[in-house]
């Protein structure tokens, strides 16, 4: 299925595509195979496709979405932060996180949810079998959105350490500034520069970064060290494989993806989610079944 954008949305007349993830871009998402291979399961009468979205057009696309009683729909970059200000209600954990990924249509009245933070402890749970709540954690891009809303969710979850580190310092300052006021959490900004020397007081590596760090930033890597990617590909991240060069066990985000994409399927529907079905379409769509 071809992405949607404003235009055809708009002209839209099929009847059971009622679910879309919103991106700009969109076409590399995989969220589309495998939520329709769990609706497809549970025989539910609906298609999940994508939709590019401009960011000046998102205001928009969200009145079409709603007048054309979508069921819900999935928000991905650069949406996940503006979204919020869009919807009639929000879920408590979206309102901590400041940011949106899931979206129910109830009655024409818009909820906003956030899946992500969830999704990525689930998915470092399985990748690295541990309690990431027990972790000294640097996390790489937390500027962004999506590093923003994972910062948010660590620091609730009160780990010993959280070291934010962004290209922009003065974003990840503000950000350490407000966490350390709320968490037990030891929370402190970094330039971007000193990743190598933060490795030394770190367990656990994120990457929230749409752009990764280059191999020589992460030049004291070792062995111990646990890589966590949330960027995902057909292929494996270009930081995923140089940890493993480094001894150290890694992981890209196409388990987050599975994670969060099946949270939100439980939000609509209000049932468990078909994870086996969802897992093996999605795994097969990355070239990795």
């Amino acid at each position: 299925m071809d992405s949607l954008t404003l235009d055809t949305l708009s002209g839209l007349t099929e009847a059971n595509l009622r679910l879309v993830v919103v991106g700009d871009p969109i076409d590399h998402s995989l969220s589309p195979p495998m939520q329709n291979a769990g609706l497809e399961f549970l025989r539910l009468p609906y298609r999940y496709g994508r939709l590019r979205i401009r960011p000046e057009d998102l205001v928009v696309a969200f009145q079409v979405l709603r007048e054309k009683n979508f069921i819900g729909w999935n928000l991905t970059l650069p949406h996940k932060l503006r979204a919020v200000e869009l919807l009639d209600g929000l879920d408590p954990l979206a309102e901590r996180l400041r940011a949106v990924n899931t979206v129910v249509n109830r009655s024409g009245r818009l909820f906003g949810f956030n899946t992500d933070g969830t999704g990525l402890v689930a998915a470092i749970s399985e990748a690295f079998a541990c309690d990431v709540s027990s972790f000294r954690i640097a996390l790489l891009g937390a500027g962004g959105g999506a590093g923003q809303a994972a910062a948010r969710y660590l620091a609730g979850l009160n780990v010993p350490a959280l070291i934010l580190l962004n290209r922009t310092i003065d974003k990840a300052a503000q950000l350490a500034v407000e966490l350390a006021a709320s968490s037990n959490s030891r929370i402190k900004a970094e330039p971007w520069d000193n990743l190598a020397s933060v490795c030394k007081d770190v367990d656990l590596i994120i990457n929230a970064a749409t752009v990764g760090p280059f191999p020589e930033t992460l030049s004291a890597l070792e062995s111990r060290h646990l890589v966590f990617d949330m960027v995902y590909g057909p292929q494996e991240t270009s930081l995923v494989k140089f940890a493993r060069t480094k001894g150290a066990r890694s992981a890209d985000g196409l388990l987050m993806l599975l994670y969060q994409g099946a949270f939100a399927f439980e939000i609509w529907f209000g049932k468990p989610a078909p994870a086996a079905q969802m897992r093996a379409a999605l795994f097969a769509a990355a070239g990795r079944g």
